[in-house]
């Protein structure tokens, strides 16, 4: 009887045990351990303390799990990790944020962390917060899996919802809107031409260069070698008076379109605007000259004023420059004109320069930059001026005594001009340089 009777409370006692036993439910999110490198930094007994703890959690025991934990302190960054996933267990979404924000705080290396964010971001829809946390774990692990896969598909949802939503506005001509629709969008996809590319056109069609040449050098960057980009980053220099970084971006494209003739049209007017010239290697011979020829003086001329002179609308017939050097030059300024073209239609090319000559040239100069709206004042009164070397009715009185005036040409001594003295290259390149220094 009494052998009964204990069988049965060891029964009754058995099957109350089992009655109170707590079942456990493992995490139904993505629990994702801190990587070995970074559990390297705990002490052996810390490490055992989080192991187990960790263990507790992903079987549902929160209160194992948090016993553990706590034998960490609170001074430790893997405390507030455990923590902020004991209560994300838990549904304390607020709590969970702030032990792992704090967890962060103590070791920014601590990825599960930044997991643990991502959880409760997408919980809550956050998607700006949840955007940025991914990136910071693909900052640290550039190939996490898990991470990798909800960042590229938020990227993209986000990006093209925001597209779509832009041109909506540009639909009702709401440009506002569509801007920052768009601006949102380089949030999310800062590398995003299609989006670059948009913000670029609104703010060149509403005249604010300084915004679309922003997203036209950075698309520039993106697609080097994209013609309609860059034809159109070229073409909003151009407009904002950016004229060096214009020519630049021309050049560019002229080397993806060698035969495309409209840029290399606006290649010279370019350089026709800044004045520059290409220049043959025999205008670097002219400092050498002792005595410049008439093909010299026009090549001065007409690169040291290139910006102010026009091309000729209709070239004027020369028949002895075909094989002159300066044969384009030559014509730039017969066209003005600044230097004559003989009867027979001849320039004479070779022929050496006389300071009579020079001084005549660079008075008609004078007279077209005045006709021009240029100011130019001389420095000697005129009626000062005595030459006695040329007498007042000859033609070229008047063009020495304005050089003088103007302290481009100098007197000898007896008050000398010396008409039929050839011309120095030196002297000639001093001449236009001084004119120059005038006008501006």
């Amino acid at each position: 009887m009494k052998k009964k009777t204990w069988l049965l409370l060891t029964v009754v006692f058995m099957a109350s045990c089992a009655t109170f036993q707590k079942t456990y439910t493992p995490p139904s999110f993505h629990l994702e351990g801190p990587q070995p490198v970074v559990l390297a930094q705990l002490t052996l007994n810390q490490r055992i303390a989080f192991e187990e703890g960790w263990a507790s959690l992903k079987k549902g025991n929160v209160e194992k799990a948090r016993k553990e934990f706590t034998r960490l302190g609170e001074k430790n960054a893997f405390y507030h990790l455990g923590e902020g996933y004991c209560r994300l267990y838990e549904q304390n979404l607020q709590g969970a944020e702030v032990s792992f924000q704090k967890a962060l705080k103590i070791n920014p290396d601590l990825i599960s962390a930044r997991v643990g964010l991502v959880l409760i971001y997408e919980q809550q829809n956050n998607e700006d917060k949840l955007f940025l946390e991914l990136r910071e774990i693909l900052k640290k692990e550039p190939e996490h899996s898990w991470a990798k896969v909800k960042y590229e598909d938020l990227k993209s949802r986000k990006t093209q919802a925001l597209i779509k939503e832009a041109q909506s506005f540009l639909n009702q001509n709401k440009k506002e809107e569509a801007k920052q629709s768009l601006l949102k969008a380089l949030f999310y996809s800062p590398n995003s031409i299609e989006v670059h590319l948009q913000l670029a056109r609104l703010y060149r069609s509403e005249k604010k260069y300084s915004q679309a040449l922003n997203h036209y050098q950075t698309l520039s960057h993106l697609a080097p070698k994209d013609k309609q980009i860059l034809r159109e980053y070229a073409e909003t220099l151009l407009e904002n008076d950016d004229l060096s970084k214009s020519l630049d971006v021309y050049e560019k494209l002229r080397e993806l379109a060698p035969s495309d003739q409209q840029v290399q049209e606006k290649i010279d007017f370019l350089k026709n605007q800044l004045g520059i010239v290409e220049l043959p290697s025999m205008y670097n011979e002219i400092p050498k000259a002792r005595a410049i020829t008439r093909q010299d003086l026009a090549a001065i001329i007409a690169v040291k004023f290139n910006q102010y002179l026009p091309e000729p609308v209709t070239p004027p017939i020369i028949v002895d420059i075909s094989t002159s050097w300066a044969a384009k030059f030559i014509i730039k300024v017969a066209a003005v004109p600044l230097m004559d073209i003989y009867d027979n239609h001849t320039f004479e090319p070779n022929r050496v320069v006389t300071r009579a000559e020079m001084a005549e040239t660079f008075f008609r100069l004078i007279n077209f930059l005045k006709e021009k709206g240029k100011k130019l004042i001389s420095l000697i009164p005129p009626n000062k001026i005595q030459i006695s070397d040329i007498p007042e009715e000859n033609l070229y009185y008047l063009p020495a005594v304005q050089m003088v005036a103007y302290q481009l040409m100098e007197l000898s001594a007896q008050k000398r001009f010396l008409p039929d003295s050839p011309v120095s290259g030196i002297e000639a390149l001093r001449t236009a340089d001084l004119l120059l220094n005038l006008i501006k």
